[in-house]
């Protein structure tokens, strides 16, 4: 990628507080720098679209493609630029922190404002949950195409602050309005990932980008272990600390969940921060004038600048965009993102509701316990598992294998249940539900390697670097779309099958009619 080359040209030494992250990294997880850079130095010449040639596309459908693998491959990587993956990795984990801390507490917090039965919890819980994707959804195209504009750093900026506004807001609500506005609000300002992933784009190259994108995932990861164990562990801290700080004060039984929203809100502004002092402007074009302003370019310098990404060529129409290869990645990561949408929908209102209303009966802080194993297991298996299939499998071959996790996921949740029925002892039924959900999930994560998959496929898929913002934001526009509708069907859906087993009249489908569609919507996206 030229923009990338020029960026960081091969042989440039990394700047001094790059060496000391990678010091610090090295020193925290003693062998774990060697072994990925071993790993992915294997496949260093990574083209993904060449990888599968039964991509149901003929060739001429694909965007161009260069020829000179073998050159790529006789070449050393370039050296990542980490102070600037760092701050990119760090903006990336900002959403799925705020995205999902607020699972573990979500259904308590509905039902204490004591506007709907026990039963219809998860209707209004899977409402909230949406409005971030829905809002996102409306937004994030907005936020890449303006990125193509005026450069990716402004854009990752403002974000963040609005992210952080909107999730601090959302703790300090009680009334249902007042929640459907601060996370409307928090889901309209997050549309970073796609420009997160545009800027990834351009600092990096064909030698080094099979190395740098799966961090992505990985900060996804890291964040689904961080942000349920904030929201449950911090939730109602005057109850669940009695002997605390903050039981001396009624602010906090006032607000039980401010703590939670409060932590998640100020890693965004220090993302913030770390972004306005050490985040530099990727975009082509925003390179290009700034190099001009600084000084007046000879004439030599002048023919090496036309070389770079030309900003009169910018950012294609969105019908030029959208090929039949483009839509058929677009189609395959939305029905990946409706899935996905679904189990984090359905695993914290199952694990919430109670025992006798047909879930698990799960405290906030066993639910958050739960929830971040995920995390866990997806950090393992982005960082260690995937660049080892990926080098033994392909991309393509890759995410088709990874799909079969789900089904045996999605049937195993209800069955953590029948197994905990098994036990008289509420002690010893609770610690069976707690292993099986882990377990589950466990199975589940290791599915989500089909994450970076797409990533690496859709960014692959730009004509050329300056539509990257454009492209990202099709994806994730895509992707919010699907993770707007799938938890409020999920909650609506298990609403009806919780009233259908209470009924004398119920039916074997209605009774099970949230696991039915969770199946099938699992064998639509294997198909």
């Amino acid at each position: 990628m030229a923009g990338a080359s020029s960026a960081n040209p091969p042989g440039h030494s990394q700047p001094a507080a790059a060496q000391q992250v990678r010091s610090f990294l090295t020193n925290v997880f003693p062998g774990y720098i060697h072994l990925v850079d071993q790993a992915f130095l294997r496949f260093s010449s990574y083209q993904p679209l060449l990888l599968e040639p039964d991509l149901l596309l003929d060739q001429s459908q694909r965007p161009n493609e260069q020829d000179d693998t073998s050159d790529v491959s006789n070449c050393s990587p370039t050296p990542l630029p980490l102070k600037q993956i760092f701050v990119l990795c760090l903006m990336r984990l900002t959403e799925p922190i705020s995205f999902t801390v607020i699972f573990p507490f979500i259904n308590k917090m509905i039902e204490d404002l004591n506007i709907v039965p026990r039963t219809q919890v998860g209707t209004y819980a899977g409402v909230i949950e949406s409005l971030f994707a829905l809002s996102q959804f409306s937004t994030v195209l907005f936020w890449g195409r303006l990125s193509d504009r005026i450069g990716r750093k402004p854009v990752l900026l403002t974000g963040l602050t609005g992210l952080s506004i909107g999730i601090i807001a959302f703790g300090l609500q009680r009334t249902f309005v007042g929640l459907v506005i601060a996370r409307s609000f928090a889901g309209a300002m997050n549309g970073n990932i796609a420009v997160v992933k545009s800027s990834m784009a351009e600092i990096t190259d064909e030698s080094n980008k099979a190395r740098a994108f799966p961090l992505l995932p990985l900060c996804w990861a890291f964040g689904l272990m961080i942000g349920p164990a904030i929201g449950g562990y911090t939730a109602e801290p005057a109850r669940q600390y009695p002997n605390s700080i903050f039981a001396k004060y009624p602010f906090f039984s006032t607000y039980p969940y401010f703590v939670p929203c409060l932590l998640a809100g100020l890693f965004n502004l220090l993302a913030v921060v770390l972004g306005t002092l050490y985040l530099e402007e990727t975009l082509p074009s925003k390179l290009i004038k700034a190099q001009k302003r600084s000084a007046e370019l000879s004439r030599d310098d002048s023919l090496e600048t036309q070389e770079r990404p030309n900003p009169a060529e910018g950012a294609q129409s969105l019908k030029d965009l959208l090929t039949s290869y483009l839509v058929t990645l677009l189609i395959s990561f939305g029905f990946m993102a409706l899935e996905n949408s679904a189990w984090m929908a359905i695993v914290p209102l199952f694990s919430y509701t109670r025992v006798e209303d047909g879930g698990l009966g799960l405290t906030l802080d066993q639910i958050g316990m739960t929830l971040s194993s995920n995390g866990v297991v997806a950090l393992v298996v982005q960082s260690v598992l995937f660049p080892i299939l990926h080098r033994r499998l392909g991309v393509v071959r890759l995410h088709r294998i990874s799909r079969l996790s789900s089904p045996i996921a999605f049937c195993g949740l209800p069955m953590v249940r029948v197994i905990s029925l098994l036990y008289p002892n509420k002690s010893t039924a609770t610690t069976a539900s707690i292993i099986g959900m882990i377990v589950i999930i466990s199975i589940k994560s290791i599915g989500n390697m089909t994450i970076v998959c797409m990533t690496l496929l859709i960014n692959d898929s730009a004509p050329n670097p300056a539509s990257l913002g454009s492209i990202n934001g099709l994806g994730q526009s895509v992707s919010s779309f699907a993770r707007a509708i799938s938890p409020f069907l999920v909650g609506k859906l298990f609403s009806i099958s919780l009233a259908a087993a209470k009924s004398p009249n119920r039916s074997l489908i209605e009774n099970n009619l949230i696991w039915y569609y969770l199946i099938l919507e699992e064998e639509k996206n294997k198909d």
